[in-house]
């Protein structure tokens, strides 16, 4: 897995964050709709 962080202020890394946030809370969201009792996803 790789990863690219950057670091921005004022309104583009407002917008950013929102973004991730955005993004995480509909990877969170799958995750817990695809997820069975042992915490694995359903489709593997």
């Amino acid at each position: 897995m790789v990863f690219d962080v950057q670091l921005l202020d004022g309104p583009e890394g407002e917008a950013l964050a929102q973004q991730q946030a955005r993004v995480l809370r509909e990877v969170t969201e799958w995750l817990a709709q695809n997820s069975s009792a042992s915490g694995r996803t359903t489709n593997q």
